[in-house]
């Protein structure tokens, strides 16, 4: 009888020790794994200087069509040319774009809405200052986009003659 208290005795604490071992905290885990590999650091590093940049495509501006699609994972020291071949791969590939907005040449982009700032009322995007073209060298930064800030992406044409003569048809 006393060896098989014992037994228990012993099971239930060896049961303890491993509840006292799953119960560590998360932080500790992550620093630990943090001081063991500094790759981690560094992709959270770089994870933090990636943004998520909502496009809305504009095929036309006459009638408001226009077509939308996030991307993420954009480094936001990119240039604005890096960010139309991203464009461009991601039209080429994506299912949720219709064909009539992948036949587009899309090379002139607008800041449509700053993250965490108010909307203006316009219908797609303020027609007044000039659109930055897609050659352009400037980097996402020094533009003001930040994580979450709306651009609009138009042919640089369709939005002179719009401007010139601002007409909406339903």
């Amino acid at each position: 009888m006393k060896t098989r208290k014992m037994r228990v005795n012993q099971q239930t604490h060896s049961d303890r020790n491993a509840e006292e071992q799953s119960h560590v905290s998360p932080f500790k885990v992550v620093e630990a794994k943090r001081r063991e590999s500094p790759k981690i650091l560094e992709a959270l590093t770089q994870m933090s200087q990636s943004i998520t940049v909502p496009v809305t495509f504009i095929r036309s501006f006459k009638y408001r069509t226009t077509c939308y699609l996030p991307l993420s994972n954009i480094p936001q020291s990119a240039t604005v040319k890096d960010l139309f071949d991203r464009i461009h791969h991601e039209v080429k590939i994506s299912s949720v774009i219709p064909p009539p907005f992948k036949n587009l040449c899309y090379d002139a982009l607008k800041v449509r809405h700053k993250a965490f700032n108010t909307k203006s009322g316009e219908l797609l995007i303020d027609l007044e200052g000039d659109p930055i073209p897609s050659n352009s060298d400037l980097t996402l930064e020094s533009l003001g986009i930040v994580n979450e800030t709306e651009v609009a992406v138009f042919k640089m044409s369709d939005f002179l003659a719009q401007r010139d003569n601002p007409e909406f048809l339903w």
